[in-house]
This record gives structure tokens, sequence and C-alpha cells, in this order.
């Protein structure tokens, strides 16, 4: 079992993520796009916690979330966005996610998450 699936389609915007996790013993999966994140999923691959972001070419951010939700992954699945309209967080909220963070994500805002699911240490 992983602690983190961070899904985003841009590499930059997964190692910012990391940075913000750095010194925190963690055990991170990456993909780059919807599609692989299930393609992992459905392999086998579980997180204690899923960082997804919502724009990305094919599979958009909200239809990886409805996808792993009718998967039945029962992870907190985060958002990070820098798309903060309302309706946006809303639909977000609906489909079953359990935070959402704008972009860029900071360290603070991801240890206070961590702290609140028990994650690392």
């Amino acid at each position: 079992m992983k602690d983190i699936l961070i899904i985003d389609d841009s590499a930059v915007a997964r190692m910012i993520v990391k940075s913000c996790l750095k010194g925190i013993k963690l055990e991170i999966a990456e993909a780059g796009s919807g599609e692989a994140a299930l393609a992992a999923i459905d392999e086998g691959l579980v997180a204690k916690l899923i960082l997804l972001d919502l724009t990305m070419p094919g599979l958009s951010g909200l239809d990886t979330l409805k996808e792993l939700k009718k998967r039945g992954v029962e992870s907190p699945i985060v958002i990070i966005t820098a798309d903060m309209q309302k309706k946006t967080l809303e639909e977000a909220r609906e489909f079953g996610a359990f935070e959402t963070l704008g972009k860029p994500v900071n360290q603070a805002q991801l240890s206070q998450i961590l702290s609140r699911l028990g994650i690392g240490g």
C-alpha cells in the first residue's frame, strides 16, 4: 500500500506536490493521467490518500473522480486545481471529494490534511 497517489498530467506539478511532502516519510506513487491512475488501481494499487488534478487532457479530474468512486475506491480524494470556480468545487464535493485545494499547494495545507487523516508522521 502506498501512502499517497498523485494524479496530475504535469510532471512539474507532481514534483511541486512531492517537494511539499519532503521530510515526511511517505511512499508516493504517481500517475500522469486519469487513465494511468485507473489502470494502476485496476492492477491493485491502493493508496491511503489520492491527490487529483482536475484539468487534464483525456479523462478529466472529475471523470477520474467518478470512475474511482465507481470502482469502490474508499481512499480520501483531495482535488488540487487552479479552477476554483464555485460550480467546479461543488461538483467535486458532489462526486465525493474529501477536500479541494487551490494550486499551487503548499506544505502547510498538505501537512494539515495528512494530520487529519493520520498519514505519515
